[in-house]
């Protein structure tokens, strides 16, 4: 009877012994093997807040991150199209560049491939063939690509990626300065075509995939991110003013030029069209928006026109901010008024500060020059400009840019001697008066006036501001200086200096 009584007691305590054991379990959220449901969530563990965050952090995937990029690159490779353009030359034309930078190794439309003439007869004319890309936009085969790829091209071939087929394509327009193309191919059949969607929408950060044939390679897909947005190349560009490029790091090589950079929906946001050609990781294309801006213009005229001010601009530096009395940095100040240009008659000055274009507001250069450059000649433009503390309405209307441009009055002078004066010294530069060579090599306006940098000390009050070779000082303390002797003149006067400066002039 005892023993029965220990083997009661034991199977109690055996008991309560399970009961509390599922009990802690089920307060520590533990389930016994064989009984789970499924995963226990995150937020039912009883940890603290912020450790609860960060692991539901590690667990969930933002939807905006597909797992994969096939799907994506299976809708976009169907409309990108290679390119083959043939030329007939009479010399490589690298040996003509003026400057020491080599545009066909930045902007890459493909590594030459010379056929027929050997070396020693170079001077005959011999066949050049380059390989780029493309991309539908239409189901009737209108092809956008690089300028640079088709320049000059005697014929040009297009591949499909459903056939090996050789289609010959027609050019229905260029602009060089956007370095864009639109070429057309006749096919007897609906073509997949590829959307086009906002750049302006896209944030550096975001995923983007660049497709195309580089290095012959076709049908090629590199993904990366937007590294920055509003890039120029300067010297490197046809018209740098116009330069707006999406830098990526998408893995871009000779042959994608004028290949589609797309968003994760699919949509074509970029046109591949320059790599760095000293790093890793670093390429450019032309905004879309660009591309559509002036689509209609090259389907029906076969060029760009563009309206034209007359005038040069430069940002608003503290220095400048500080001496006028700026309220702010906002705005485009007027370095140069060209004559007989519209804005000489609509009686814009030097030394305004447009602050609005047909009454948006203006905070850059940039945004002052692609408002102006994207109407067309002829049109009236309403400019708000700061004089004297004071706001100005102005209309102006726009001549052809190109045209313009192509008038301007050359510049006459002889080149000056290198200037020795102290208060040159003491700011750590040497200048020179400017001739109609150095306009040309530093891409300015030869009615540009004023004298341009030829040194600059390192470690010196010019250097710590900014200045560099190359740079062309028109103001001294907003006195117009057109020599050497102006500028020496003016730099007496003072003990503190503002310059006005064009770096690079941003003509509109």
């Amino acid at each position: 009877m005892k023993k029965h009584g220990q083997l009661v007691t034991l199977a109690l305590i055996a008991s309560a012994s399970v009961i509390f054991g599922m009990v802690l379990a089920g307060g520590l959220n533990l389930t016994l093997p064989g009984r789970a449901a499924g995963p226990a969530s995150v937020r039912d563990l009883p940890l603290h807040a912020a450790a609860r965050a960060q692991m539901a952090a590690s667990q969930e995937v933002p939807a905006s991150i597909p797992a994969s990029f096939a799907d994506i690159a299976e809708r976009v490779n169907p409309a990108v199209v290679s390119i083959t353009s043939t030329e007939k030359v009479q010399s490589r034309r690298r040996s003509q560049i003026p400057f020491h930078g080599d545009p066909f190794e930045f902007f890459f439309g493909p590594e030459r491939r010379r056929q027929g003439s050997p070396p020693q007869q170079e001077e005959e004319p011999h066949v050049e063939e380059s390989e780029g890309s493309g991309f539908l936009i239409s189901n009737d085969g209108y092809i956008i690509t690089n300028y640079h790829v088709v320049e000059d091209a005697t014929k040009i071939q297009v591949n499909l990626s459903d056939d090996r087929h050789d289609y010959i394509a027609e050019v229905i327009g260029v602009d060089p300065p956007t370095d864009l193309a639109l070429i057309r191919i006749k096919v007897d059949k609906q073509l997949p075509y590829l959307t086009l969607g906002d750049s302006s929408k896209m944030r550096v950060g975001d995923w983007v995939i660049a497709v195309g044939n580089p290095l012959a390679y076709e049908h090629t897909v590199t993904v990366g991110v937007i590294s920055a947005k509003g890039r120029k190349l300067f010297n490197l560009s046809r018209d740098f003013s116009l330069d707006n490029f999406i830098q990526t790091d998408a893995a871009i090589n000779f042959g994608n030029s004028g290949g589609p950079l797309v968003n994760l929906e699919g949509q074509v946001i970029g046109v591949n069209t320059a790599i760095s050609s000293v790093g890793q990781g670093i390429g450019f294309a032309v905004p879309i928006n660009i591309a559509k801006d002036i689509m209609g213009q090259l389907r029906t005229k076969g060029r760009v026109a563009r309206g034209y001010l007359g005038i040069s601009l430069g940002e608003i530096t503290p220095e400048l901010q500080e001496a006028w009395n700026l309220a702010d940095d906002k705005g485009a100040l007027v370095q140069e008024v060209l004559p007989g240009l519209p804005a000489e008659a609509a009686g814009v000055k030097r030394g305004d500060v447009i602050v609005a274009v047909d009454g948006k507001r203006m905070d850059t250069v940039d945004e002052v020059v692609r408002a102006v450059s994207s109407k067309e000649p002829g049109a009236a433009l309403k400019l708000t400009v700061l004089r004297n503390g004071k706001e100005v309405t102005l209309t102006a209307k726009l001549a052809d840019r190109a045209e313009a441009r192509g008038l301007t009055p050359g510049a006459e002078g002889e080149p000056g001697a290198p200037s020795e004066e102290q208060n040159e010294k003491k700011l750590g530069l040497s200048v020179d008066d400017l001739d109609p060579r150095v306009l040309q090599q530093l891409g300015l306006p030869q009615s540009t006036t004023g004298v341009y940098i030829t040194h600059v000390t390192e470690g010196s009050e010019a250097f710590d501001k900014g200045l560099s070779e190359g740079v062309v000082i028109t103001e001294v303390n907003r006195t117009a200086v057109k020599s050497v002797a102006d500028f020496r003149r003016e730099i007496r006067k003072v003990k503190e200096l503002v310059t006005g400066v064009q770096t690079c002039a941003l003509p509109i």
